[in-house]
C-alpha cells in the first residue's frame, strides 16, 4: 500500500535495491524511504532501513551498492543516513569507505544545497582562500530524480518554500564529519564555533551566500593533522543576497524553531532575513550547548535550562525568547554547567549585545508610532545599530579564557 502512494518513475528505478541472499532483503526504494518521512511515520519504524542495500547509478558512471549502516538526522523533506560501499566492481575507489548520504526533497526552481556548496567551493579556490575550504562540507556525488508532487503536498505539513507545485528529490554523497557531541575539549569546541563566525563572514561578504539555518545539528567538525575545523553544514535554506529582496524569500521564516531569533518568530516582523538573525542562533547553539549539556552528548540534570524553546507553538516560542532578551526589568542569570564554564564570558558579553541591541530597536519603533522627532530613520536594522555584527562578534569569540584563538581569514 505503502508502494502505492508514489509509483516510482523510470528514472527513480535506478534506485532499486538489490535483494541479497544474505540477509537484506528490502523492497523499498530510496524514493519509499523518502516518502516515510513525508508521512511523518513513527521515527523507530527509519531504524528499518539499517543493513538495507540499494544500488545508485553515479555521475561517473560506475552503479554502487550501498548498505545504511545507520540513521544520522532526518527532519521533514530530508533524511541523512551512513552508508558504505560494498560494490566489488573492478576500478571503484570507494569500496569500504563510509559516507553520509543525504536524500532531501526541494523545489525544482530554487537552487540546490550542491549548487551552493560547490559555488563556494569554487570561489575559495579560484580567488586564493583555500582555507574556506576546511569549513565548507565536501561532496562526493550529487543525483538529482523526478518526484510526483501529487504524493508530497498530500503528506508535508507546510509547502515547500516559494509555493512551488514541482519538486526533485536529490540524493547527495558527501564525506563525512563530525559532530558536537564527540568534541569534549571545551577550548576546540570554542574554536569550533569561531570558525563558525568565520565561515559564515566570508560566505556573507564574497560569495554572498546567507545560511539561514544555524543550529546545533548543523554545527560540525572535522580533525585534519590533529587539528579541529569547524564545518557550516546543511544549505538547504540558502540563498543568495542578490535573491532575498524578490518574491517571497525576503519574507520567509527559516531555520531551525529552538535557535531561530525571536524577531524571525514574530508574524508583525516585515523585514528580511539578515544575518544578525544568524549571529542570534549562533548565540542560542553555545547557550544551550554550555547550559542543557553537562558535557557534549550528555544531557544535564531536569529540569535543563530552556526546555520551553524545544516544544509548544512558534507563539510560545517568541513569548519566551522575548521575555529572555527584553522582557523583564531584571536581567536573566546564564547558568552554564561546570564543563562549559569557559563560555560564561561569551554568553555573558553576547546577550548583552544581542538584549542592548533589541531595547534601542523597540525605543527606535516607539518613537515612530508616536511621531516622536529622534532621527529614528538612521537606526541600522540590518546590525542593529552595530551591536549584533561579525565586528562586535569577532571581539569576543576571538579568544576564551583569555588566551587567542586561530583567526582563519581578518576580513
Amino acid at each position: 500500500m505503502a508502494c502505492k502512494l508514489n509509483q516510482p518513475s523510470s528514472e527513480q528505478l535506478r534506485l532499486t535495491p538489490n535483494l541479497h541472499p544474505d540477509g537484506f532483503n528490502h523492497a523499498q526504494d530510496l524514493s519509499q524511504l523518502m516518502r516515510y518521512r513525508i508521512c511523518n511515520r513513527n521515527e523507530d519504524d527509519l531504524d528499518d532501513f539499517v543493513g538495507a542495500t540499494y544500488d545508485l547509478e553515479c555521475s561517473d558512471g560506475y552503479t554502487r551498492t550501498f548498505v545504511i549502516k545507520g540513521i544520522l538526522h532526518y527532519k521533514e523533506g530530508s533524511i541523512v543516513v551512513e552508508v558504505v560501499c560494498i560494490c566489488t566492481q573492478s576500478g571503484c575507489e570507494w569500496h569500504g569507505e563510509r559516507k553520509v548520504m543525504k536524500i532531501s526533497l526541494a523545489s525544482h526552481t530554487r537552487p540546490s544545497e550542491e549548487g551552493f556548496i560547490r559555488e563556494a567551493r569554487l570561489q575559495a579556490e579560484s580567488t586564493g582562500n583555500r582555507w574556506a575550504l576546511e569549513h565548507l562540507p565536501s561532496i562526493v556525488d550529487s543525483i538529482t530524480f523526478p518526484y510526483d508532487e501529487t504524493t508530497v503536498q498530500r503528506h508535508v505539513k507546510k509547502p515547500l518554500e516559494g509555493q512551488d507545485k514541482d519538486c526533485v528529490m536529490c540524493v547527495t554523497l558527501l564525506h563525512k564529519l563530525q559532530p558536537l557531541a564527540e568534541l569534549d575539549n571545551p577550548r576546540e569546541l570554542a574554536q569550533v564555533f569561531y570558525n563558525i563566525l568565520q565561515i559564515h563572514q566570508w560566505l556573507y561578504e564574497c560569495p554572498r551566500i546567507l545560511h539561514r539555518d544555524i543550529s546545533m545539528g548543523n554545527i560540525m567538525f572535522r580533525r585534519i593533522d590533529g587539528k579541529v575545523y569547524g564545518v557550516l553544514n546543511d544549505f538547504d535554506l540558502s540563498c543568495h543576497l542578490k535573491d532575498m529582496d524578490k518574491g517571497p524569500t525576503s519574507k520567509s521564516r527559516t531555520g531551525t524553531r529552538p535557535y531561530m531569533s525571536h524577531q524571525l518568530l514574530d508574524t508583525d516582523w516585515q523585514g528580511g532575513h539578515y544575518y544578525r538573525h544568524d549571529i542570534e542562533s549562533l548565540f542560542y547553539v553555545i547557550l544551550c550547548m554550555a547550559c542543557r549539556y553537562k558535557s557534549p552528548g550528555v544531557s544535564a540534570a531536569e529540569p535543563r535550562a530552556y526546555s520551553d524553546w524545544f516544544s509548544g507553538s512558534d507563539h510560545d516560542l517568541l513569548a519566551n525568547k522575548s521575555l529572555f532578551l527584553v522582557g523583564g526589568s531584571l536581567v536573566p542569570t546564564i547558568a552554564t554547567q561546570p564543563h562549559f564554564a569557559g563560555f560564561q564570558e561569551w554568553l555573558d558579553s553576547i546577550y548583552h549585545l544581542c538584549s542592548s541591541g533589541y531595547l534601542d530597536a523597540r525605543l527606535t519603533q516607539n518613537r515612530r508610532v508616536k511621531g516622536g522627532t529622534g532621527d529614528s530613520s538612521s537606526f541600522d536594522w540590518t546590525t542593529l545599530d552595530n551591536r549584533v555584527s561579525y565586528a562586535e562578534m569577532r571581539l569576543v569569540m576571538s579568544s576564551f579564557k583569555d588566551e587567542p584563538l586561530e583567526t582563519r581569514w581578518a576580513s
